[in-house]
């Protein structure tokens, strides 16, 4: 089967698979090394996981 969609790349906690992650501060990656921190499990760190997605998978409300 070919997919003609495009993948995202999602950002994912690495401890709960949450989505509802950012960057500790707007320095981060810039002045200060990258840090993430996890809005739902408080996990705060430099190591984040990312999955690709299909577009078309996102658009039906049907992520993996």
């Amino acid at each position: 089967m070919i997919r003609v969609g495009k993948t995202i790349r999602i950002t994912v906690c690495p401890v709960c698979g949450s989505t509802n992650i950012r960057k500790a501060s707007s320095f981060s990656g810039w002045l200060l090394p990258e840090e993430y921190i996890c809005l739902d499990c408080g996990y705060r760190g430099p190591i984040v996981a990312e999955i690709e997605v299909d577009e078309d998978e996102i658009e039906e409300g049907r992520p993996r």
